[in-house]
């Protein structure tokens, strides 16, 4: 039987909000999308801007489109481009979207805020597509069909959010953004990652502007980490190939170039993500 594909394709790799411009098109501009294909299983990793050219790319196919959506939470630069993601208004199309809840509000109304009246013009609900919302949480196993099994740890982030490992035929990918480390790797992170072949860490800052330079103040607290800390995980839990993500608003392609070839001098199985770019296991 022929092995079936487990492909990887960043479609949005940047923090915070999309920063289009000269100085940003090599690893690109928008915010969090990460398309993971399995055979015919189309997963998709949180909903940042980057999620429109996923949708283009999935309608130009001419078929009729069935996905699951992972958000690891709902901070703006994670669902922003889910009101311009075309194939949630083409009816027969069907979409299955996880999430965290909130104290106040369920996981689907948070979805459905940032569509309200206010804000956008045309609402959640009007979207023509078949769209099924649910809750999950941090510790979790789920059997999502087809073989595949998708795992949740709780990140280190203001208001929640989680980290998802997507495990299939002995291959598997961790998507772990928006976490901020801990002076020692917290142990369930330790137990997630473990001998994945992707992990796909948030690098937001240096350990350098972490700790506050030049007049700036320490970062600590803001929820993100740093690439020398992603190093340190995936070492220590014998992971495979380290991708650094969500890269800072302010950061050039010069600046990630500079940063990839340091980080690669302390760990060779690694690489800075950029649009565009297809990991296959």
């Amino acid at each position: 039987m022929a092995k079936v594909d487990f492909q990887i394709t960043f479609w949005g790799v940047r923090g915070s909000m999309p920063v289009p411009g000269a100085e940003t098109i090599k690893y690109g501009g928008n915010t969090p999308c990460v398309q993971v294909q399995i055979g015919d299983r189309l997963l998709i990793l949180d909903a940042g801007t980057g999620i429109f050219k996923l949708g283009q790319h999935l309608m130009a196919q001419g078929k009729p489109i069935r996905g699951d959506i992972f958000i690891s939470h709902t901070h703006w630069d994670h669902i922003q481009g889910f009101p311009f993601f075309t194939p949630a208004f083409v009816k027969c199309n069907s979409f299955s979207i996880y999430g965290l809840r909130s104290v106040n509000l369920n996981f689907e109304d948070l979805m459905k805020g940032q569509m309200e009246y206010d804000h956008f013009p045309i609402s959640l609900d009007e979207m023509g597509s078949n769209i099924d919302f649910h809750e999950i949480t941090f510790g979790t196993e789920t059997q999502l069909g087809d073989g595949i099994v998708l795992r949740t740890v709780l990140n280190n982030h203001p208001g929640g959010c989680l980290s998802y490992r997507l495990d299939y035929d002995g291959r598997s990918c961790c998507y772990m953004t928006d976490t901020e480390h801990n002076a020692r790797i917290k142990p369930d992170f330790l137990k997630f990652a473990a001998g994945a072949d992707v992990v796909i860490y948030d690098a937001h800052f240096t350990n350098k502007e972490y700790a506050g330079f030049n007049g700036f103040p320490s970062v600590k607290g803001w929820g993100h980490s740093t690439w020398q800390e992603g190093i340190k995980l995936v070492k220590a839990c014998d992971a495979k190939k380290l991708v650094l993500f969500h890269h800072a608003t302010y950061r050039t392609d010069e600046e990630m170039d500079a940063i990839e070839k340091e980080a690669k001098k302390q760990y060779t199985d690694l690489i800075a993500a950029r649009e565009g770019m297809v990991i296959s296991l």
